[in-house]
């Protein structure tokens, strides 16, 4: 040891680059996977409109009698059938906000409990 680095101290923990290194790398990839999901819910939302369209051929044949409870009355098809659309762009619109924060994932984790709930209810009301 010489005169000029007396005062410095050695850790024997992890550099700080590394610890640097790692906290960068963690945010990166919180940006992938929020990114990843953002761009999940769009795809959802178009097999939720292809789900839609079928689900409407399906019925195309029923007459009042044969299918009186197809599709529920308490919502309305234009919701889902446009909804999905508008819950994808809002999704990639406010993930770009809420992408860096730590937070930010919880936007396309509800998007995509919405569309699951969309293709539930439709699900469930054309299989009866």
């Amino acid at each position: 040891m010489s005169e000029e680095n007396r005062d410095v101290k050695v850790d024997d923990g992890v550099a700080p680059s590394a610890a640097t290194g790692d906290a960068a790398r963690t945010k990166r990839l919180r940006l992938w996977v929020n990114w990843a999901l953002a761009a999940l819910t769009v795809v959802v939302a178009g097999f939720v409109m292809v789900y839609f369209f079928g689900a409407v051929m399906s019925t195309a044949a029923c007459s009042q009698k044969q299918c009186q409870h197809v599709g529920p009355t308490w919502l309305s098809p234009d919701v889902s059938f446009y909804g999905p659309p508008v819950v994808a762009a809002v999704t990639v619109i406010v993930s770009i906000f809420t992408t860096p924060r730590r937070w930010g994932i919880v936007v396309p984790i509800v998007a995509l409990v919405l569309l699951g709930a969309d293709i539930g209810i439709l699900a469930g009301t054309v299989a009866q």
